[in-house]
């Protein structure tokens, strides 16, 4: 199911289903930047990503996952036709737990805007180090 957010208050309500979702057992991918990246420039994380693992009443699996090359077989831009033969590198990082960090964060009795923002810089920085990881694969990949 794909969730798009016009304003913040629909931004809330999707975060809501996705918490709901979770409690369920459901899968919950999402674009932490709010949006699919265009530009392929750096995008600060959205908080909602904190609140939706702060807020899940069960500890969800966290897969981060960066991948370079998706845009050169269907782009993001018109004409959208799909361009086969294009080399695509897809990295899924180690599972991060915030088990502990959660912890920490209830036990100092931290605002939630805090705790959204300590588990939205953790997620960025593991993608960032999986994106530079990324791009060196990707760079191999297409010496081969």
């Amino acid at each position: 199911m794909r969730l798009r957010a016009k304003d913040e208050f629909e931004g809330e309500k999707a975060i809501d289903f996705c918490i709901e979702q979770l409690r369920k057992g459901q899968w919950v991918h999402v674009f932490p930047e709010g949006r699919v990246n265009m530009t392929k420039e750096f995008l600060r994380l959205k908080w909602g990503i904190g609140r939706l693992i702060y807020e899940s009443p069960v500890m969800p699996i966290i897969i981060p996952m960066w991948h370079i090359g998706m845009d050169n077989i269907l782009p993001n831009e018109p004409p959208y036709y799909l361009r086969i033969r294009n080399k695509v590198t897809l990295n899924f990082g180690k599972p991060i737990d915030f088990g502990n960090m959660l912890e920490q964060l209830r036990s100092k009795n931290v605002s939630a805007q805090e705790a959204r923002k300590t588990i939205t810089d953790k997620i960025q920085d593991e993608l960032m180090s999986l994106k530079a990881e990324t791009e060196q694969l990707h760079l191999i990949s297409l010496r081969s």
